[in-house]
């Protein structure tokens, strides 16, 4: 049997680093995304996918389980726009949980007749749906609360069939998001400034979130459902 994992966001810099991990521990992945990779290794196929489109949604599912089982689900994908408290803005806010939020549950759901009982889903939120500090960045922030929410939802309504579903939480990572995630770094100080606030006194790397991400794609995880896992060197604890 060939088991099929896919994965949103498949491009970025942490889902890149799950589809490699994934590779590695002999799954055939689905890197779903808007701009395809440079290099396609064996095993690793690409599909062009829009979270806010049912349809693009969809295709990446065919292809999914035309190549085998489609065993996991990996939501990978988001985007990170400044939103000021004071300064709503209602084009930005939206497009920030049409993608974020809302593509999470347009793809889970999509996926639910898909995936393979036993199978596994995880979703990515940010140690930041749990501060208050996170300056400019409103709409991220409640978005990654309801995936959160989510969660928890999909777990419990997916039990019968022991498809686990649970959720990992970056804290900041050693690469900014792409595009207004660095400007937002540089605002905070840079790297320097952030990982004052890590208790290992360095930042986490997409490689270590991915690492996660995998063990709960995998059969090593089988009792785990429903939870929030942080990745973050301490963050939290701090």
């Amino acid at each position: 049997m060939t088991k099929v994992a896919i994965v949103t966001g498949g491009t970025g810099s942490i889902g890149g680093a799950v589809c490699t991990c994934l590779l590695a521990q002999g799954w055939t992945v689905v890197a779903a995304d808007l701009a395809e990779p440079a290099d396609l290794p064996k095993n690793l196929h690409f599909a062009k996918l829009d979270v806010t489109s049912i349809a693009s949604i969809n295709a990446v599912l065919d292809l999914a389980a035309s190549l085998g089982t489609v065993q996991a689900l990996v939501n990978a994908h988001g985007i990170l726009l400044e939103t000021t408290v004071g300064s709503y803005d209602e084009e930005r806010f939206q497009s920030v949980l049409d993608i974020n939020l809302k593509g999470v549950a347009r793809m889970c759901d999509a996926a639910v007749s898909r995936i393979a009982d036993h199978g596994a889903i995880v979703m990515l939120s940010s140690v930041t749906a749990m501060m208050g500090r996170a300056k400019g960045s409103s709409a991220y922030v409640a978005s990654k609360a309801g995936v959160e929410a989510l969660t928890r939802n999909f777990a419990v309504a997916l039990a019968p069939r022991e498809v686990r579903v649970n959720c990992v939480a970056p804290g900041f990572v050693s690469q900014p998001m792409a595009g207004e995630g660095s400007m937002l770094r540089a605002r905070q100080g840079g790297n320097q400034a952030v990982q004052g606030f890590t208790p290992f006194g360095r930042l986490v790397t997409p490689q270590e979130v991915a690492e996660v991400i995998c063990f709960l794609c995998s059969e090593r995880a089988s009792g785990v459902s429903g939870v929030v896992i942080p990745v973050d060197g301490g963050q939290l604890a701090f």
